[in-house]
This record gives C-alpha cells, structure tokens and sequence, in this order.
C-alpha cells in the first residue's frame, strides 16, 4: 500500500492501542517501570517502515522467532502493515501485558519514531516494522528483557517466509510498488532477509537494498 494509506491504516489501530488487556505478565521486584523506545531507520536504500508492532509480554509469550513459521498477525505487518490485526491478536493472547502501535505513520531513513509504555522490569519486549518496499520483510526485537539500563540493539531486516521474494511491484504495498494485500504465498521460515537482488524485471536493488542493519532500537529506562 502506499505511504499514505499505511499511515491510514496505523491510524485506524488507535483504538485497539488503548483497550486495556485482561491477561499481565509478573516478575519478582513487583515494581513498574515507564520505558521509553526509539526505532531509527538506518536502512542505506529507501526502505520506509511502518511503525511499530509492540507487545509487552512475559517470557513463556513468543510472538516471533528467527528459524519458526510466522504466525498469521506477523505476516499481516510483513506482508502489509497491517497493525490492527498483530495489536489485537496479541491483546488477546494470555501472558500478555499489552500491544499497541509506537508511532503514528511510517518513516524513511534517517528518521524515527518514539514511544513510551510501563512495565515491569523482567518482562519482555517484541516488536516488528515492516520494510515497505519489500514482499515481506520486517525488522525488530524478539523477546528482549527489560531492565535497569539503557539497551541499544544494531537489527537487521527478517524476511517472514509467507510470500516468495518475487520482487515485482505488483506484489509490493509501498510506494515502489502501490499494491496491497497481493500474495505470493510461501511456506517458510522466517529467515535474515536476503535483500533485494535484482530478479523478475523488479524493483531496482540499487534503490531499494539495504547494506548492514537496517533499524537501531533503543529501549531507556526512565525510573
């Protein structure tokens, strides 16, 4: 989809962001935390992201894992952007504190988004944001602790393994591509993303790839 109707659909999921959720996760200090997150695009190719997909959770919680088959609301962010599905799948999955959207429309490199939320400390963060221009990648955390310091994570780009890498803009919902909710179903794993290649008469990788990580996240402790 478009730049603009991505930030549409972030803004349709406001509701869903402020629904309190009926399951919590616990750890031993009792004490609750206001953390404070920043996702910088540092993507090298023009790669827009979405915002973020954010779930506050406890450790027995996976919402996504290097080397597992994506559950249907990762592949709705990997695929479209599609948040209002991943924050209420997640809302309503046991063993989680909250979900909610970080960030109100996407953002191109050198940009960011921030966004604060409370937990306690020893419960866990996950997030994913979509590489726009792609069939299906995304970047993000899985499963990080918080703690007492600041955490700066350096993260690269996943591919989601439920649509194959044609790279054809008739597949590709971001504004190299302009076309949602197109599929080329695959049934892999969710892998580190092999970038843009240059394959099917598709989109230029000299544009759209990206060399190294693609995404510094910092997660800050605010007391």
């Amino acid at each position: 989809m478009s730049i603009q109707k991505i930030a549409a659909t972030v803004l349709a999921a406001g509701s869903l962001a402020a629904i309190p959720l009926v399951a919590s996760a616990t750890n031993g200090d009792g004490g609750v935390v206001t953390y404070r997150v920043t996702i910088e695009n540092v993507a090298t190719g023009t790669q827009p992201m979405s915002p973020g997909g954010v779930v506050i959770h406890g450790a027995d919680v996976d919402v996504w894992s290097a080397g597992s088959p994506a559950s249907a609301a990762v592949a709705a962010v990997a695929e479209d952007a599609n948040l209002p599905v991943y924050v209420e799948t997640y809302s309503a999955t046991p063993g989680v504190r909250n979900a909610f959207v970080g960030g109100d429309a996407p953002f191109g490199p050198t940009e960011n988004v921030t966004f604060e939320f409370d937990a306690k400390r020893n419960e866990r963060i996950s997030v994913m944001s979509m590489l726009v221009n792609t069939n299906d990648a995304f970047t993000g955390l899985d499963s990080i602790r918080l703690g007492n310091e600041t955490q700066v994570f350096d993260v690269g780009a996943y591919d989601a393994g439920t649509e194959l890498n044609n790279e054809l803009p008739s597949y590709i919902p971001g504004p190299a591509g302009n076309s949602p909710h197109v599929r080329d179903p695959e049934g892999a794993v969710i892998t580190p993303h092999a970038g843009i290649v240059g394959q099917n008469g598709g989109i230029d990788p000299g544009v759209y790839n990206w060399d190294g990580p693609v995404a510094q996240i910092t997660i800050t402790p605010l007391g």
